[in-house]
């Protein structure tokens, strides 16, 4: 009889029982959902990518691009594939039909248990799955394959082997990476081919009889030859690549590259070449001295002459001797890098500074008409303040320079884009922020020399709605495109967007513009509703088959998915043209591949700025164009020679239009770009010299200037508190605070030395370099300024203006002058009353007539809810260092009249900076002769103004700011260090 407990537990259910091969199929299930989930969405991404190229016509590029990085993935993958595929076949038609027993047989037999008769199988899983490693990635070259098939000829050729520069720009680089991906793919092959021997029985390493058999090693060493003549190649155009080296005193082949580094690569050449002729012949000897031989020797001659020989003739040859023996190369490196840079057409004119300013010479000179008040580093503000009217509009914190022509003149103006502030939209809704609040509306401009009563700006184009002056058309104010606007605006919806607010009412718009990607249908609705995984897209009631989705709205985001072969500047500017608003991005075409061109130092360019790379040829050869209304994007080719955007149009004809197809009323407003004259004006600095000695002795080269910076206040409390203690204690808290950056280019409109009309000019000033390291800005005095100029009949012109003798200070001893002015400060401290800031504004050196004249507006910004920066006194300067006049008024005039008068001048009224029909009251009117500026510096009273508590306080401040200062010194010897050996490493 049963046990009931057995009956039981014969009736409870069992447990489900999944054997492994339904685990790995519910695995490989999970798997493929996961894979096909991603592969939807990134198929949704690529259409959607599509069709917004298509929207703008430019299907071609987007299609072109994918077809190069397709057809590169696909050569390399089955190139890798078939070679793997075929040395393993080899190695399991080889293997030998028995094993001789031992110790690694165990391991053996169980791998053959398990492979079985499927070695072909595992053979073509295995090349696959290497191949999509190992070939992948070579779909980023697309660049260097499109250049290499559409290269073009520079018209100039390298100074070392005489080969056209195109050479090296367009096809060094594409077959140096297939040269370096066949040597990894064969070294790869041949580590796996041996592996197979291994596995197959080929190779033993734990055995008495022979450890390879003859058909192992005859496999190998033919792979191992081949990789020895890939090598031959390879260092055949690594002679070439010289031109890029930076082993000397400047980038190119220098002396020890020439005389050791080229003879090495020619000796390595001929090893391995031996090496590959031993290998081969190996295969009819017996033992491996053969190889061994081979590659030792070849490892050898690559350590003792590719390395240690250049490194003896660098050190005991060229640098006992190395302003003589690297003179020819400097040579070729100053003429190379003028040309790669734009260097190489640059006028030096002398100008001597008088330092007398007539009453003719201020009262004709357009550049005193034009003087800039409205400092763009302070004003966005105002901007702020004034002109954003409602929460959900904002302003960049820079505002762009230009100008236009106001009331029958060319009038310098400040100039910013009231954009979608969409953190800040009323509705956080997805309809608020998608449907309904998806532009910002029109531009603020404002001349730079004009004021309000107040010394606010002066606005001819501004509020919502607009009102503008009469020279100014703006009937299409919306702004679908904006500089840093992320996220996708939905157009054509079932509802109307929201344009404005006016007296609590909201004016309604319907989009009519070009720009958009058609989302009517279900199939869109998914794609765009995976892309930007959001699925309101596909079920809002408010989409509909007219509705069209606005995307990639960011500006830079823009032209560079348009032109990703392209690098922009880091300032895009707003243009006023035709009664739209139209975005100008500068776009430079760059290559490091230049022979004997430098690298340029891009320590100051902003984090934004496509230069802020390597490279060694720069061209602004593109001006991108995009309108803010409905997206439209022009790539206008402002330089046709240059060779490199040659190769792109004859890859992209549509992308690109001539610069003659430019309206003329945006040519009007170009601008020379600031990222580029900034590498060039750094670059100039030095690369001024013709002698190949003086440049190498760099004894009379020069610095841009250093930047006094935007000043908050005149004098703060820590120079108050370092009066009172010690000259110590000011060196002290100066070095702390003051960091010696370079001054920022600023853009003026300036009627130049010598010339009759207004040039609208970006400009920079120099100064001597005095020493190296810490002790390079000790020289401040002016030795030149550059000019760069941007109207269209002389775009492009670079002049240079040397000051001869040192005795004209730079900005940073006017600033200093200015700071220690003890009449400049008692009006610093009647303006900075009650909780108000006084800013100064930037120090701007202004040529007039036969002087040069400094400018700096005083602001001041109350504290509070709205602080506002307004215009209320400037300073005026001119002189040399030991004669040096200031003076401060309430307007531009008055401290004009001033300094004219203290010149024994006569100055006849300057035209006025205010608005008309406005007075202004003088609220101080002072001004001085400048002092030593360590005398006469204001103090604070021992007795009455600091007590015992205080000067305890101070002086432990004051040992906290030495400890400070001393760490700050040690860390920056720690830097150099470091920096050094970085140098030692990479030469």
């Amino acid at each position: 009889m049963r046990n009931p407990r057995d009956v039981l537990k014969s009736r409870q259910p069992s447990r489900p029982h999944f054997s492994r091969r339904s685990k790995a199929i519910t695995a490989f299930i999970a798997v493929l959902l996961l894979v096909g989930i991603f592969s939807v969405r990134g198929t949704a991404g690529l259409w959607t990518d599509y069709l917004w190229f298509d929207s703008l016509g430019q299907g071609e590029v987007w299609t072109e691009i994918l077809a190069y990085k397709s057809v590169l993935v696909a050569i390399f993958v089955t190139l890798f594939f078939l070679l793997m595929f075929f040395n393993l076949a080899i190695a399991n038609r080889i293997a030998p039909p028995t094993r001789p027993a031992g110790p690694e047989e165990d391991l053996l037999r169980t791998y053959h248990e398990v492979v079985g008769h499927r070695h072909r199988l595992v053979s073509v899983v295995a090349a696959f799955l290497l191949a999509l490693i190992v070939g992948a990635s070579s779909g980023s070259e697309w660049q260097k394959a499109m250049l290499f098939f559409n290269n073009v000829d520079f018209g100039r050729e390298d100074p070392q082997f005489g080969y056209d520069i195109g050479f090296y720009v367009f096809q060094l680089p594409f077959i140096q990476f297939l040269l370096s991906w066949v040597f990894r793919a064969l070294i790869i092959v041949t580590i796996f081919t041996a592996i197979a021997h291994y596995l197959n029985g080929g190779i033993r390493f734990q055995t008495s009889q022979q450890r390879v058999t003859p058909q192992v090693k005859a496999h190998l060493s033919v792979l191992l030859a081949m990789i020895a003549l890939i090598r031959v190649v390879g260092y055949w155009f690594d002679r070439f690549s010289l031109n890029f080296s930076s082993r000397g005193p400047v980038d190119g082949a220098t002396y020890t590259d020439v005389n050791a580094q080229i003879p090495a690569l020619n000796l390595l050449m001929l090893i391995s070449v031996l090496s590959a002729v031993l290998l081969i012949i190996n295969i009819w000897q017996r033992g491996w001295v053969l190889p061994v031989t081979a590659v030792g020797l070849w490892m050898i001659v690559a350590v003792v002459m590719g390395a240690i020989y250049p490194a003896i003739i660098q050190r005991f040859r060229a640098e006992p001797q190395e302003s003589q023996r690297e003179a020819v190369y400097i040579e070729r490196n100053i003429e190379e890098t003028r040309f790669a840079l734009g260097l190489d057409n640059v006028i030096t004119r002398p100008f001597n500074p008088d330092t007398q300013i007539s009453a003719g010479e201020l009262a004709d000179s357009g550049s005193v008409r034009n003087i800039r008040l409205l400092d763009p580093d302070i004003v966005p503000n105002a901007f702020q303040v004034e002109q954003s009217e409602r929460t959900f509009y904002t302003f960049n914190d820079e505002v762009d320079v230009d100008r236009y022509e106001i009331n029958g003149e060319i009038t310098e103006v400040v100039i910013g884009a009231r954009q979608l502030n969409v953190a800040d939209i009323p509705q956080q809704s997805w309809e608020g922020r998608h449907v309904q609040y998806t532009h910002g509306y029109g531009v603020a401009v404002a001349p730079v020399n004009e004021v309000t009563v107040q010394g606010s700006p002066n606005f001819v184009v501004g509020d919502v709605p607009v009102t503008a002056n009469p020279d100014f058309e703006l009937t299409r104010p919306q702004l679908y495109i904006g500089e840093n606007l992320n996220g996708y605006a939905i157009v054509g919806a079932t509802i109307p967007e929201v344009d404005y607010t006016e007296a609590n009412e909201t004016v309604p718009f319907t989009y009519d513009g070009e720009d958009g990607v058609n989302i009517g249908g279900f199939l869109r609705q998914v794609a765009f509703a995976l892309r930007f995984g959001d699925i309101n897209p596909l079920i809002s009631g408010f989409v509909d088959n007219d509705s069209r989705i606005i995307f990639n709205r960011d500006l830079r985001t823009r032209v560079e998915t348009l032109a990703p072969f392209l690098e922009f500047d880091a300032d895009p500017y707003p243009v006023v043209s035709n009664g739209r608003v139209y975005y100008i991005a500068d776009a430079y075409t760059t290559t490091d591949r230049y022979p004997y061109g430098q690298v340029p130092d891009v320590a100051d360019l902003d984090d934004k700025s496509g230069l802020n790379k390597k490279f060694n040829y720069v061209r602004n050869s593109v001006k991108a164009v995009v309108d803010a209304f409905d997206g439209t994007t022009t790539f206008y080719v402002i330089d046709p020679d240059d060779p490199i955007i040659q190769a792109w149009r004859k890859m992209f004809p549509r992308l690109f239009k001539d610069f003659e197809q430019m309206p003329a009323n945006l040519q009007n407003h170009l601008r020379y770009p600031e990222d580029l004259f900034k590498v060039q004006t750094t670059m100039w600095a030095r690369y001024f010299i013709d002698d190949p000695e003086t440049f190498y002795a760099n004894s009379v080269t020069w610095a841009v200037a250093q930047d006094p910076g935007t000043r908050i206040t005149a004098r703060t409390l820590l120079d108050e508190v370092a009066d009172v203690i010690t000259a110590d204690a000011a060196t002290t808290i100066a070095a702390t605070r003051q960091l010696e950056q370079r001054i920022r280019p600023f853009y003026q409109l300036l009627q130049l030395p010598e010339e009759d009309d207004l040039d609208f000019v970006i400009f920079r000033t120099f100064v001597p370099v005095s020493g190296a390291g810490d002790n390079e800005d000790e020289r401040k005095e002016l030795t030149a300024f550059i000019v760069a100029k941007s109207d269209i009949d002389e775009y492009g012109e670079l002049v240079v203006y040397t000051v001869p003798g040192t005795n004209i200070p730079g900005p940073s001893i006017v600033d200093a002058k200015i700071q220690a002015d003890t009449e400049i400060a008692d009006a610093f401290t009647q303006l900075n009353q009650q909780g108000s800031t006084v800013l100064q504004g930037n120090l701007l050196m202004i040529p007039v007539g036969d002087s040069l004249l400094f400018v700096r507006p005083v602001y001041v910004q109350a504290t509070g809810d709205t602080e506002l920066p307004q215009v209320k006194q400037v300073i005026v300067g001119l002189g040399n260092e030991d004669d040096f006049v200031l003076r401060i008024r309430s307007t531009l005039e008055e401290a004009l009249t001033a300094l004219s008068d203290a010149t024994d001048s006569v100055v006849a009224p300057a035209e006025p900076i205010l608005s008309s029909d406005e007075d202004v009251t003088d609220d101080a009117q002072v001004g001085s002769e400048t002092e030593d500026p360590d005398d006469g510096k204001p103090t604070i009273d021992n007795d009455s103004a600091i007590d015992a508590d205080t000067r305890t306080a101070i002086g432990e401040l004051l040992e906290e700011l030495r400890s400070t200062q001393e760490s700050i010194d040690q860390d920056r010897r720690r830097l150099d260090g470091l920096i050094g050996q970085l140098e030692d490493l990479l030469k």
